[in-house]
């Protein structure tokens, strides 16, 4: 199974600060163990050139071998981040959706948007308009509304090495798939995704949490859906064997990301 990439939206690239994934940097490299049987993550240089440190995956001692399933919440985005009108710094995520379709997690679970908000009850989500259609108004519709305060921004500054931890990685996978001068050509999309999935298998996903409703009803009777984080889920089957060196895992960013940095002449 294939999962498809969250961030593919342009709608507030220009609100994020320029970003490239490369240059983030932790002060040391460091392993994280994860619960997945056999597993370890860490941080440490980039196999691309000039592009600092990533975010690795290897056999944890003794193992064998080991297959991180597609559709697994790999680790956390960031520990700490807030909610702010206007980025800064150079980690900015926007939660903005344009089709309900996209993935989102909610209470463990990966699931459309969509039926997250139908099957949780919920009447509303942060910072987007809900339309419900259909039988039992069993379809969902959103698109952002004027709210401000949707940009996620992680703390200042990457996270010294004694701090890393499986919520904090994902900010160091770099996007695999991106190569300067690639916006340029006439066939930029199908090759962006093409690369992408050959070579990225992580997409960014946004954990949501359903508000219970606010006293007095009204439209807000259901409750409302918020983001509580972004998590990296994998988007591919990932298989290690014994004898093989550490895989670098790409993370999906979008072709519509890199445009709107080149916008902001980075």
């Amino acid at each position: 199974m294939i999962l498809l990439p969250f961030l593919d939206q342009p709608l507030l690239l220009r609100a994020c600060a320029p970003r490239h994934p490369a240059a983030v940097r932790a002060s040391a490299a460091v392993e994280v163990p994860i619960e997945l049987p056999g597993v370890t993550l860490a941080v440490q240089d980039s196999r691309l050139p000039g592009a600092g440190q990533g975010l690795f995956v290897s056999l944890a001692d003794g193992a064998d071998s080991a297959t991180i399933s597609s559709g697994e919440v790999l680790c956390g985005y960031c520990d700490e981040s807030t909610l702010v009108d206007e980025a800064t710094g150079d980690k900015a995520v926007p939660f903005a959706f344009g089709d309900a379709q996209k993935l989102v997690l909610l209470a463990g679970e990966l699931m459309p948007l969509q039926r997250a908000i139908a099957g949780s009850g919920a009447s509303s989500l942060h910072g987007h308009a809900v339309r419900r259609y259909g039988p039992g108004d069993a379809g969902v519709s959103v698109v952002p509304d004027s709210l401000t305060q949707r940009i996620l921004v992680p703390r200042p500054g990457a996270p010294p090495a004694s701090e890393l931890g499986r919520g904090s990685l994902g900010q160091f996978a770099n996007d695999l798939a991106f190569e300067r001068g690639l916006l340029g050509r006439r066939h930029a999309a199908l090759e962006y995704e093409t690369a992408s999935a050959a070579s990225n298998s992580l997409s960014l996903v946004w954990e949501l949490t359903l508000l219970p409703p606010r006293r007095g009803g009204g439209d807000a009777a259901g409750g409302m859906l918020v983001p509580s984080r972004v998590v990296l889920v994998t988007s591919r089957d990932i298989s290690l064997t014994a004898g093989g060196s550490a895989v670098e895992l790409g993370c999906h960013y979008g072709l519509q990301y890199w445009r709107g940095l080149q916008e902001l002449r980075w």
